[in-house]
């Protein structure tokens, strides 16, 4: 016992760095345009913030409680609704993937990339 509080003593006020795990295969871009909605099962359009997106997925802003694996309709813009599914979530958060990949056009159109 007294072994593992010395080493945990020891190690205290190293820095640690953060992890550098990102699975994405495609960065995400900063957004233009960022109101959007989407609708679940029910058909009820809830306003939303598009903080980032990528031709896979996006990530939602939103005062709404999410469900891992939620599927939901989303639009943007003047682009089609988008299906996706929701992969993560926090409080008023949420990490989504596009059933199909976005169009570039239309990514090019909603970020700043364009």
């Amino acid at each position: 016992m007294l072994g593992h509080a010395m080493a945990l003593k020891s190690t205290r006020y190293r820095k640690v760095e953060p992890a550098a795990l990102n699975r994405r295969s495609v960065a995400r871009q900063r957004v233009k345009v960022s109101r959007a909605s989407f609708r679940r099962s029910s058909n009820r359009d809830i306003k939303a913030d598009l903080v980032d997106i990528s031709v896979y997925g996006c990530r939602l802003e939103a005062d709404a409680v999410f469900q891992e694996g939620e599927e939901i309709s989303l639009d943007v813009a003047s682009a089609d609704p988008v299906t996706a599914v929701v992969v993560w979530h926090k409080v008023k958060q949420a990490g989504c993937r596009f059933k199909e990949a976005l169009d570039p056009e239309i990514l090019r159109r909603l970020t700043l990339a364009g």
